[in-house]
């Protein structure tokens, strides 16, 4: 039994190893056409993206890497909390695109999108190279999203502030004890 365990997380530890081999799983399955619409979206932007794993991006942010964090959630699921970085923009998903176009995004900075799993990340990264030529070396999703981030051990900063509005670093959310699932997709 010990040798099973053994070679499960042997298994696990060498897959987070590989994230620029990572596909991302479909979203919620047997809900209809409209999420299998979703997954053929997400599929389809995949091979516009890189992949980092949440240790990768710690890593980083130990080395004091230059990199901007783009949180694609929508307005409510950043109030759950972001990751504390000073370079980190809030764009939800649907306005990714009026802002490359405005251009807020550059191409010579490395970019790394995050929502909740993974899905939405995969979309605004795909668009921002597809649509508007910035570099796939440039373009990173946090694999696995907040989710990924929380359930690997790393925490998150609560960002609300009594009024609802944002403001830099209030308070800081503890490890969680136990998976955290804070979206669907």
């Amino acid at each position: 039994m010990k040798l099973r365990h053994l070679a499960l997380g042997l298994m696990v530890a060498g897959s987070f190893a590989y994230a620029h081999t990572f596909k991302l799983a479909d979203t919620i399955k047997g809900m209809g056409p409209k999420v299998e619409a979703l997954n053929k979206m997400c599929h389809s932007y995949e091979k516009y993206v890189n992949y980092i794993t949440p240790d990768e991006l710690k890593d980083w942010m130990k080395k004091d890497k230059d990199f901007t964090i783009v949180d694609v959630r929508s307005v409510d699921e950043m109030k759950g909390g972001e990751i504390d970085w000073p370079d980190y923009d809030e764009y939800p998903l649907g306005q990714v695109p009026v802002y490359a176009a405005m251009g807020a995004f550059k191409p010579n900075t490395v970019y790394v999108f995050v929502c909740a799993t993974g899905h939405r990340a995969v979309i605004a990264g795909g668009q921002l190279v597809k649509w508007f030529g910035i570099p796939k070396k440039n373009v990173y999703v946090l694999r696995g999203g907040i989710n990924g981030w929380l359930n690997t051990g790393y925490s998150v900063v609560n960002k609300v502030t009594e009024f609802g509005g944002f403001s830099k670093g209030l308070k800081a959310v503890e490890h969680p004890k136990e998976p955290i699932i804070l979206d669907q997709f």
